[in-house]
């Protein structure tokens, strides 16, 4: 359960997310939802505010899920913005629409990286690495792929 998320060092989300336009805290990544029925399975960004995160890292491997409104004074106000509030440094979130076995092979070869990394490799190296590789292969090369993805927040 997501109660539990506090747990852990890194979290990642690997589902759909929807975007809210107008009011970006309302944007969500899907869940599944409980046998229960007291939640809808949404986690919406205005509830990861609320989360008490212990996490280096939240991964949002999902459709648009760095974007938001820029609020004067506060950046881009949206789930990476969330996240930041409920105690993440860093995030990593797309700028767009993804295509899921592209993404895949981006975040196994990102989480590869960061596993392999020695004491001076950092997230941001760990993702250039990941997307180097998708460059490299013959199905990912089109940025499309691979360049929609970010670290926002502590990069090391």
């Amino acid at each position: 359960p997501i109660s539990e998320a506090g747990r852990f060092r890194v979290l990642q989300f690997a589902t759909h997310a929807v975007l809210n336009d107008s009011n970006p805290l309302y944007s969500y990544v899907v869940l599944s939802q409980p046998a229960n029925n007291t939640e809808d399975g949404l986690l919406e960004a205005w509830e990861m505010m609320n989360l008490d995160l212990n996490a280096d890292m939240v991964v949002l491997s999902a459709c648009e899920t760095a974007r938001g409104r820029i609020g004067a004074g506060e950046g881009v106000i949206g789930m990476t913005w969330a996240l930041f509030v409920a105690g993440s440094p860093t995030t990593v979130v797309s700028q767009w629409k993804v295509e899921s076995s592209s993404t895949t092979e981006l975040m196994l070869a990102f989480h590869r990286a960061l596993r392999a990394q020695n004491a001076r490799t950092s997230k941001a190296q760990a993702m250039q690495a990941a997307a180097l590789k998708l460059l490299k292969s013959s199905d990912y090369q089109h940025p499309f792929y691979w360049a929609g993805f970010v670290v926002i927040g502590d990069a090391r």
